[in-house]
């Protein structure tokens, strides 16, 4: 890891890229639409459909299920949704709470100079992260902290208005993150170690010429 002396903003998902949390939220998933009775069959397809595509926003996802639903042969009716993603919400605080920060994302914020701003965005709840994602890595300020509702482009898009910066790098795991990145025109890492689809990362990554390495510790900037 090396770094440029040009101030540059840096852009960092939560799950799989600062916290190693995604097989949890996956089953935190499986739990919340348990709850609700759903089949098994239905549950492993959400699971999937959840897995592939981490960057949505939790209502997103929970919404697909219920219009899509039928591909696994079952309707999740609105009423179970809502009550599913409350459950499923519930899961992920507990959760957040848990999980480790990832060392090798942790010792390269630390190493970030001062002069480069740090800010979180995220598909997850913006007021969860901003009330435990501080606790657990000091160097990122509460303010700097952006999720849902609103959509991972726009939220990078906030950020960069916040900042200032032309220049600016996001870090991510997923093929969400990555299609941020591209329209907002900036530069994109894909993460693949902890990332719960890691090869659908790499042929996005590849199919498009982004960089992507395993941990950040790899990345030369």
């Amino acid at each position: 890891m090396q770094y440029s002396s040009d101030r540059l903003t840096h852009v960092f998902d939560c799950d799989g890229v600062i916290l190693n949390s995604n097989s949890l939220k996956i089953s935190a998933l499986r739990s919340a639409l348990g709850y609700v009775d759903s089949p098994s069959s239905f549950i492993d397809w959400a699971e999937e459909e959840f897995r592939l595509n981490f960057g949505r926003t939790r209502m997103q996802h929970f919404e697909g299920f219920t219009k899509c639903g039928l591909t696994a042969g079952y309707t999740l009716t609105n009423e179970s949704m809502l009550k599913a993603k409350e459950i499923y919400s519930e899961l992920v605080i507990d959760l957040y709470r848990q999980c480790e920060v990832i060392e090798q994302t942790k010792e390269f914020i630390l190493r970030i100079p001062e002069n480069h701003p740090v800010y979180v965005v995220s598909a997850s709840d913006q007021e969860e992260l901003r009330n435990i994602l501080p606790r657990k890595l000091s160097s990122i300020s509460r303010k700097n902290i952006f999720g849902g509702p609103t959509s991972k482009t726009e939220n990078v898009r906030r950020v960069l208005e916040t900042s200032g910066d032309l220049k600016a790098c996001l870090y991510g795991d997923a093929v969400q993150d990555a299609k941020a990145a591209i329209q907002n025109g900036i530069k994109f890492f894909g993460l693949t170690e902890y990332s719960a689809a890691p090869e659908k990362l790499i042929n996005f990554c590849e199919e498009n010429r982004l960089e992507y390495y395993k941990h950040c510790l790899e990345v030369v900037i």
